[in-house]
């Protein structure tokens, strides 16, 4: 059975390839020795130390607790960007001001997607607005566990 993916193996790769002056550059470091020690494999070092995917999978996972993961995913997206066609995602909603003008934008969604069904457009533009109705809905979840939250 394969190991799981630890951050430690794309700083040690990433270190080989682009080589330590490069990464200091990149991350603003001034001693290497902080690049050696986000590459180095745990079980053979006794001093570690949190790296940046680490930082972000710890966000990532506050995100998605606060029910926020679709910023989550927009920020994966963004960085999976870099390595394919290059084209960013779209802009992060942001919640809006009350519960019933959420639960409105999702009326609105749905009345879209069945004006779109309605009307035989292309399947990929009806995916596209399931989608789209779907975090509209996702959002109003989220700002009624905010508001329950108070």
């Amino acid at each position: 059975m394969a190991k799981s993916f630890e951050s430690w193996q794309f700083w040690n790769a990433t270190r080989k390839l682009l080589g330590e002056p490069f990464l200091l550059r990149v991350l603003g470091k001034r001693n290497a020795r902080i690049i050696r020690m986000y590459s180095s494999d745990p079980r053979f070092v006794a001093e570690r130390c949190n790296d940046p995917l680490q930082h972000l999978h710890t966000l990532f996972t506050e995100l998605d607790l606060a029910g926020r993961g679709d910023i989550a995913r927009r920020a994966l997206e963004y960085l999976q960007s870099a390595i394919d066609d290059g084209q960013h995602p779209a802009a992060v909603v942001p919640l809006k001001p009350t519960l019933d003008a959420e639960i409105l934008a999702d009326y609105q969604a749905v009345a879209e997607l069945q004006a779109a069904i309605a009307d035989g457009v292309p399947v990929d533009e009806v995916k596209d607005l399931v989608e789209e109705a779907k975090a509209e809905i996702d959002r109003s979840l989220t700002k009624y566990l905010e508001e329950q939250r108070r």
